[in-house]
């Protein structure tokens, strides 16, 4: 089988003397450098070129560096990895990460905190810690600004030699690295409601530098939503990268989130009688808080360093990774606590004040490959996680007025000052894993994958009553888990691969049950069989992929209106396929179809055999796009994408006692590239969002927590390349 290079190789355009240069000005970035060559057989002298348009394969990623300890072309990886380019949140205008995942079979979005979170679910599992930057777990609980992501890669189900994660699967983000080829832009993007967003994205060499590279990106947004609720976000990224003629590469980027936003909490249920309840019927813009402002106040500041030092051996590297975040949180909300058989509203006002979340990882790994009767390839190290939060939790007295449909008939009273409940908690986990990940060619066309890893890790938790000077402590103790997994590859022939894989994992908990102070330790642990395929045509036009899995987690709990509870365990069954295609020049599709069998595996009969809540058992999406690229033709530099996302329905809650029904999405967009200049370009963007102006539900935290989706919106953005 083709055994890729250990760095993805770089695009390579050789033109002839007499092209000169060449100036498309439909939707890209640069993709070749100026330069010069002798043809070694012809001797011809070879002109500088300059190229500006878009790969021909638009919504396609083969790639998940990051992700991945050994790079390679996911067509040769037996595990479902989708990769989502920039190019496609660029033509979706996606305001939030949510516009991507959207777009992954077997994956929706959860409530994520009133929306101020990122939170996903991924082949029926729900996890809100299962976001990845270049690599690394964030740590952070806040959303992801779209400003720094070069992509976004979804893998799906486990990997043992990450050993800690969600069955599922977790969602990587690769950011924006320096270029020595200077690209520079400034955008902004705007709707009916009052999305006001602006970026700017600067690379290239420091001076005439052949060494050294620098990026910044930065956001600043003033947003209003339909439902009244605001985002005040400001982010600031700088990258320096520099490459010694030797191969030593050294990198590090700072980044810098400000994000103010409301807590949206969205609408309520109702009961119904039989322990039933349905959703609130009032209009979907429609809230419970009140006049208190639910307002949540968050800092975050990280810092990476990437080292990677070529051996003697070229075929051999240390790479070597340290990540450090800081996030400062503070929060202010009123909620719903209960409905009456009335309509009374019993509502209480809470707030997480002192919030601070501190994440620490260092990782050193040594990768290459051993050329033998057997050739291989190998990554193989050791990596440090810890995470610390803490943070004091106030609740207010319950306060009885307003109804479901006249909300602020009745003021609350903030209360936090003399609070009914406050607590301070403090809660670590740290870890030490060793792993590794080996590639066997066992044949030409045969290639076996084995994942390993050994993890040492102890939690530590204290929690005071600040009321009554209670206080709880504990600490776990090392545990110990070894995770495994094992892949086989098969290119029966060219351009089409077969595969089965088999993964463990785990995940460490450290749970806390408010005022029942019930602390559940014992950590989940998770198993995934996958078969499938993965097929590229020969001339790189289509790219489809396919899987049937087996899932299994047992010790699972999920956190309902702000409370932990314990599921039992949870078994996933399903299959999915994807397609990115380019049938012809200017015309790409991405398109997916995923179907899902899960249940609560569990002793309560109230949920044994229940489908988890949010998790639909159909979803599937379809983008696609033409772009006029003749250059003859009066509309070339315009192109226009439509696409349509579904999910079947899905229920509220594990005892299946309100659903939340299905959607289906229509968008549609169209865009305009206008050169300016030498090589500088203005694009233009208007869309819908919505188009129907479905009302639709995306997801329930709980009785009193039902996120809703957006209306019908009108978008547009302008964008300078330069």
């Amino acid at each position: 089988m083709h055994q890729p290079p250990l760095r993805r190789p770089l695009l390579t355009i050789a033109i002839a003397a007499t092209c000169g240069t060449v100036l498309a000005p439909f939707p890209s970035i640069a993709l070749a450098q100026n330069a010069s060559a002798d043809d070694a057989e012809t001797g011809q002298q070879l002109d500088t070129v300059t190229i500006y348009g878009t790969l021909p394969s638009r919504y396609e990623g083969r790639y998940a560096d990051t992700a991945l300890r050994i790079p390679k072309d996911i067509a040769e990886v037996p595990r479902t990895i989708d990769v989502i380019p920039e190019q496609f949140l660029l033509d979706q205008q996606a305001r939030e990460m949510a516009d991507a995942f959207r777009l992954s079979p077997n994956m929706v979005v959860g409530d994520g905190y009133g929306g101020s979170r990122e939170h996903t679910l991924i082949r029926g599992f729900n996890r809100n810690d299962n976001i990845y930057r270049n690599g690394v777990p964030s740590g952070n609980a806040s959303r992801v600004d779209p400003a720094t992501i070069d992509n976004v890669q979804i893998i799906k189900g486990p990997v043992a030699d990450i050993g800690r994660m969600s069955p599922g699967g977790i969602v990587n983000i690769e950011t924006k690295q320096p270029q020595f080829q200077r690209e520079h832009s400034v955008s902004t993007t705007f709707d009916e409601h009052g999305q006001r967003r602006g970026v700017f994205d600067l690379t290239g060499p420091v001076g005439n530098s052949q060494n050294l590279a620098y990026r910044i990106t930065g956001a600043a947004e003033d947003s209003d939503t339909f439902r009244d609720t605001t985002v005040d976000r400001q982010f600031l990224s700088s990258s320096l990268l520099w490459q010694g003629d030797s191969g030593v590469r050294i990198g590090v980027n700072h980044e810098y989130t400000r994000d103010r936003r409301d807590i949206d909490r969205g609408l309520i249920t109702v009961p119904t009688g039989d322990s039933r309840r349905e959703i609130a019927d009032v209009p979907f813009d429609t809230r419970y808080d009140a006049n208190i402002p639910n307002e949540r106040d968050s800092k975050a500041h990280l810092v990476e360093l990437n080292v990677t030092i070529p051996l003697v051996n070229p075929a051999w590297e240390i790479e070597n990774k340290l990540f450090y975040s800081r996030e400062d949180n503070e929060d202010i909300r009123a909620e719903v606590a209960a409905v009456g058989s009335d309509g009374v509203l019993a509502r209480r006002v809470l707030s997480n004040q002192d919030q601070e979340i501190v994440h620490r990882f260092a990782r050193s790994q040594l990768i290459g490959e051993i050329d033998t009767a057997m050739p291989m390839r190998l990554a193989t190290g050791v990596e440090y996680r810890e995470y610390n939060q803490e943070w004091k939790n106030f609740s207010g007295n319950i306060q009885a007025g307003g109804t479901v449909s006249n909300p602020d008939s009745f003021s609350l009273v903030n209360d936090i000052d003399t609070p009914s409940r406050a607590q301070h908690f403090d809660a670590s986990l740290k870890s030490y894993g060793v792993f590794s990940a080996t590639e066997f060619s066992l044949t030409d066309t045969l290639t076996l994958d084995l994942g390993l890893r050994y993890e040492t890790f102890s939690n530590d938790y204290h929690n005071e009553n600040l009321l009554t000077g209670e206080t709880t402590e504990l600490d776990s103790g090392r545990m110990n888990k070894l995770t495994k997994g094992l892949g086989l590859v098969w290119e029966t022939t060219p351009g089409l691969n077969l595969y089965i894989s088999y993964a463990d994992t785990f995940e460490p908990q450290n749970i806390f049950f408010g005022d029942q102070r019930v602390i559940e330790q014992n950590p989940s642990e998770g198993r995934q069989v996958e078969a499938g395929m993965k097929w590229r045509s020969a001339d790189n036009r289509y790219f489809i992929t396919g899987a049937i899995f087996d899932i299994r987690e047992d010790n699972v709990v999920e956190f309902v209106n702000g409370e932990p509870v314990p599921t039992g365990g949870i078994t996933s069954k399903g299959a999915e396929v994807s397609v990115a295609a380019n049938p012809i020049d200017g015309f790409n599709v991405r398109g997916g179809v995923g179907v899902l069998d899960a249940e609560i595996d569990s002793d309560n009969d109230a949920t044994d055999g229940n489908r988890p809540r949010n998790v639909p058992k159909t979803t599937a999406s379809l983008w696609a796009s033409y772009e006029f690229q003749n250059p003859e033709s009066a509309l070339r530099g315009l192109g226009i994408g439509s696409g349509i996302t579904y999910a079947s329905n899905r229920y509220g809650d594990n005892t299946h006692s309100f659903e939340l029904g299905d959607y289906t999405i229509l968008d549609t967009g169209l865009w305009y590239y206008l050169p300016v200049g030498n090589g500088n370009r203005l694009r233009f963007d208007l869309g819908v969002k919505n188009v129907t102006d479905e009302e639709y539900i995306v997801a329930s935290g709980g009785n009193t927590r039902i996120s809703v989706g957006n209306p019908r919106t009108f978008f547009g953005g302008i964008r300078f390349e330069f």
